[in-house]
C-alpha cells in the first residue's frame, strides 16, 4: 500500500477515530438523529440516507442528503479488589479517561428511475474504548505478591474504530416490494496498552500490547427487504454475512488465530404500523452474532491456565488457534419507536431499546478494558423543517450506568468489578431533492 492511500486512510480514520457509541455490544444501537430518535427502529421504517447502515432496500424509500455528528459522554470505571489476597491490602480502582467523543455519520441517495435508487451510506461502529492511567492488572499482581515497588500508574486500555461505507441499489421487485443490496467496505483500528501481565500467556509476546495503531480492511454485504402493502403497515429484514478482515499483526499475540478480528453476521426483522398521518410506530428485533468471532467468544482465560506451575496449552494461549478471548456471546436487541408529525414543520420522535448483555458474568476477567455493555436505552428527539427541501434533527439518548461483578476471578482470585454509562446529542441535517 502506498504512503499517500496510508495517509489518506489516516485522515480518514481520524474523524471516525476513538468510537464509543450507545451500543448493544459494540454495534451502535443507531444511525442519524432520526434514528436515535426512535431507538434505532428502522428496519421497516427508513427515515433518511443513514437508513443505508440498517437495512439496504429502506433506501427505496428516501432521497437526498444527511450529515451529521453524534456527541457523546461515557464515563466508564473499573476496579479490582485483591484485599485479602496474598499481601494486597488496597483496592486498586481507576476511571478511565477520555469521556467525551465526537462522531460524525453521512448519506446520500439517489433515484435511478421510477423503480430504483443508488445510494452511499458512511457509518460506524464501537463502545470498547477505554483509557486507564493505572495499569490494572499490574498494579494487582504486584500488590498480591508484595512487590517492593508498586506501579501506581501506566496506561490500560484500548482504542477502536470501526468504519462501515456501504453503497446501496434498491430495486422495485412488484408494486411496493423492495430489494436492496449493499456491498460493504470495512476499515478497522486498533491499539492497545498495558497489557504486559499476560505476556507469559502470550503465543507471541511481542504483538501483545502497546504497539501502536493497526489497520485492517475488508469485504463484505448487506442485503435487505422492505414491503409496505397499504399506507397503514410497513414490513422490513436484512442480513449480513460475517465480514472477512484482514489480520491485525500488530496484535497477532493477542487475538485468537494470529490476529483475527472480523466482523460479525448480523440480521433483523421489523414491522411498523401507521396509526395515522400523524402517528407511527415501529419494532425492530435484532441478532448479533458476536460468537461468529473467536477473539470476542473465546473463553476467558481459567485459574489453572494463569497458574504458573501449570499454564496454558499451546492452543489456548493468546493469539492462538482456540485462543482465550473476551468470552462474548451472541446477543438480541429489542427496539421501539414512536414518531408523531405535530404539524408541517416540527415531529416529534421518542423510543426504547433493550439489548442483552454479551459479557456474561463468568468472563468478567479482560473485559474492564472492553466494556461496551449498556442494556437499557431510552430516546427521544424532534426534527425542524425550515423549508421544503432543508430539515434538522436532533436527539438524545440515556442508557442507563450497567455494572458487572466477577467473585474470584482467575487473576489470582481478585475480584473485579467494571461499570459504564452514556448519554449522547445527535444533530442532523437533511436535504431533501
Amino acid at each position: 500500500m502506498t504512503r499517500q492511500i496510508k495517509a489518506f486512510i489516516g485522515l480518514f480514520l481520524l474523524f471516525f477515530s476513538h468510537f464509543a457509541h450507545a451500543n448493544n455490544g459494540y454495534f451502535a444501537i443507531a444511525y442519524g438523529a432520526k434514528m436515535m430518535g426512535m431507538a434505532g427502529a428502522a428496519i421497516a421504517f427508513p427515515q433518511d440516507t443513514l437508513a443505508g447502515a440498517v437495512n439496504p432496500a429502506g433506501m427505496s424509500q428516501v432521497e437526498g442528503l444527511d450529515i451529521g455528528a453524534r456527541f457523546l459522554y461515557l464515563p466508564r470505571d473499573a476496579e479490582f479488589d485483591c484485599r485479602g489476597i496474598g499481601a494486597c491490602d488496597e483496592l486498586v480502582r481507576d476511571d478511565s479517561r477520555r469521556n467525551y467523543w465526537l462522531i460524525p455519520n453521512f448519506g446520500l441517495n439517489k433515484r435511478l428511475s421510477d423503480k430504483s435508487t443508488l445510494g452511499v451510506t458512511v457509518y460506524g461502529n464501537g463502545g470498547i474504548n477505554t483509557t486507564y492511567r493505572k495499569r490494572l492488572f499490574t498494579e494487582t499482581a504486584e500488590r498480591v505478591l508484595g512487590a517492593p515497588s508498586i506501579t501506581t500508574n501506566g496506561h490500560l486500555g484500548v482504542d477502536f474504530a470501526q468504519v462501515i461505507i456501504a453503497t446501496t441499489y434498491t430495486y422495485e421487485m412488484t408494486p411496493n416490494n423492495y430489494i436492496g443490496i449493499s456491498p460493504l467496505v470495512g476499515i478497522q483500528k486498533f491499539s492497545a496498552q498495558g497489557l504486559d501481565s499476560f505476556q507469559g500467556a502470550s503465543s507471541d509476546p511481542g504483538s501483545l500490547t502497546d504497539r501502536g495503531d493497526e489497520l485492517s480492511y475488508g469485504l463484505g454485504i448487506k442485503v435487505g427487504w422492505f414491503y409496505k402493502p397499504n399506507s397503514t403497515y410497513q414490513f422490513g429484514a436484512y442480513y449480513s454475512p460475517k465480514m472477512q478482515m484482514t489480520k491485525m499483526k500488530k496484535y497477532s499475540g493477542l487475538f485468537a488465530n494470529n490476529g483475527d478480528f472480523d466482523i460479525p453476521s448480523n440480521y433483523g426483522v421489523g414491522m411498523a404500523i401507521n396509526l395515522s398521518k400523524q402517528l407511527s410506530v415501529a419494532f425492530d428485533v435484532m441478532r448479533i452474532n458476536y460468537k461468529d468471532i473467536d477473539a470476542l467468544s473465546n473463553p476467558v482465560p481459567t485459574a489453572s491456565e494463569l497458574n504458573p506451575e501449570i499454564g496454558f496449552s499451546a492452543d489456548r494461549q493468546l493469539g492462538a488457534k482456540d485462543s482465550a478471548g473476551f468470552g462474548w456471546r451472541s446477543i438480541t436487541a429489542y427496539k421501539l419507536g414512536v414518531r408523531y408529525i405535530l404539524n408541517d414543520t416540527i415531529t416529534l420522535r421518542m423510543g426504547a431499546n433493550l439489548g442483552e448483555e454479551q459479557i456474561p458474568r463468568r468472563s468478567g476477567l479482560l473485559n474492564p478494558i472492553t466494556p461496551a455493555m449498556p442494556a437499557k436505552h431510552l430516546t427521544a428527539g424532534f426534527s425542524y423543517k425550515t423549508n421544503k427541501n432543508s430539515e434538522w434533527s436532533f436527539a438524545v439518548m440515556h442508557a442507563f450506568r450497567n455494572e458487572l461483578t466477577a467473585q474470584d476471578t482467575a487473576f489470582l482470585g481478585a475480584d473485579v468489578k467494571f461499570g459504564i454509562a452514556e448519554t449522547t446529542l445527535d444533530v442532523s441535517y437533511t436535504y431533501s431533492y
